[in-house]
């Protein structure tokens, strides 16, 4: 996607488009997420995960000298500019810890693909795992 952001695919092809633990890396984020936009159906969904870690050589500048809080907001950022009021509900979650536990308290609810991930990742010791998602206009 640094190279050529560019999707092969039809204005309007999907309901939900995922970036896994790769957002960090892009130099070239607006063109992407305008991509992203692109692809999506009205009220699709665009979800973007990562991690605290990453690598170093590889992630942008600004990756590096941010926080978790700061991460989720340069992704945030990323919705809200590309394109510019192209996105609504634009919500930034951490999905590890606490926060999933209370949703395995809640027998027989059906769960999202988000819930379902942040009940595997409170059974593991892994890394945080954070999330932000938006949903086209």
């Amino acid at each position: 996607l640094n190279a050529s952001p560019e999707l092969p695919f039809g204005d309007g092809s999907f309901d939900a488009v995922l970036n896994v633990v790769s957002v960090d890396y892009l130099s070239r984020p607006r063109e992407v997420f305008e991509e992203c936009h692109r692809v999506l159906r009205p009220g699709g969904v665009a979800i973007m995960s990562f991690s605290n870690r990453c690598f170093p050589t590889k992630a942008v500048s600004m990756w590096l000298n941010a926080n978790d809080a700061g991460r989720r907001k340069i992704v945030a950022s990323y919705f809200a500019l590309a394109p510019a009021m192209g996105w609504t509900d634009i919500t930034a979650l951490d999905i590890t810890g606490a926060g999933a536990r209370a949703v395995a308290s809640a027998p027989g609810q059906n769960l999202n693909p988000l819930q379902l991930a942040a009940l595997w990742l409170s059974s593991t010791s892994g890394d945080p795992m954070f999330v932000v998602r938006a949903n086209k206009v």
